[in-house]
């Protein structure tokens, strides 16, 4: 069967076909190379960022257990300015949160736990600095206030903190009824053998019977 194209007619079909599609094929290599590499460059920039970051909430642990608190607060301070996206900055906020409480800064702890629930990366953080900050919220007698910040759908590995809380925050209020379902729901999360489960008992048993509400 004799070959329906010469060399000539193929030369110009490629010839057609790179000026019609070339640019587009060389423009799709060179986007692809370079998001490759940017993914790369940003992988590599976020790893250090990472790395400066831990380097700076070691140091802030080390303030912390040397009571170093001026330090500490500096440390936290460039965590949250330089490396919110990182999960150091929320940790940072906590521990500067605790050393504000022990110093009896109650308004600026409740401004970096504040700061964690808002700008913290991963939720086991946040819920961390939501239950102290209900706890605080609590002591200044802003009970309502407390357990609105309890009001959350996704409590998933906190359940027992959420419900036990609840409950003594109910106890606060008067509503015996609803501080009762909440230990059980508490009580409900520990197995049979734990230690704690006689702490929320006593909690509950506190209450009275039923009958007498």
């Amino acid at each position: 069967m004799t070959d329906p194209y010469s060399d000539d007619q193929e030369l110009e079909q490629l010839k057609t076909w790179w000026k019609t599609y070339g640019n587009a094929l060389l423009l799709g290599i060179a986007l692809g190379l370079s998001i490759l590499m940017g993914n790369k460059y940003w992988s590599q920039h976020k790893q250090e960022r990472a790395e400066a970051a831990s380097a700076i909430y070691d140091g802030l642990v080390d303030n912390y257990r040397e009571k170093a608190f001026d330090k500490l607060r500096e440390a936290s301070e460039s965590l949250k300015g330089d490396y919110a996206a990182t999960p150091y900055a929320g940790l940072a906020a906590m521990i500067s949160a605790r050393v504000n409480l022990v110093e009896g800064k109650i308004d600026d702890a409740r401004r970096e736990l504040q700061w964690t629930l808002d700008n913290a990366t991963d939720d086991g953080t946040k819920h961390a600095a939501r239950l102290r900050l209900a706890r605080i919220v609590a002591d200044a007698n802003e009970v309502d206030a407390a357990l609105s910040l309890l009001d959350v759908s996704d409590i998933a590995g906190f359940e027992l903190d959420y419900h036990e809380l609840r409950g003594d925050l109910t106890v606060l209020k008067g509503d015996k009824q609803a501080a009762r379902e909440a230990y059980r729901m508490a009580l409900k999360e520990l197995d049979e053998f734990s230690s704690y489960k006689s702490t929320l008992s006593m909690k509950l048993d506190a209450l009275g019977p039923e009958a007498n509400e």
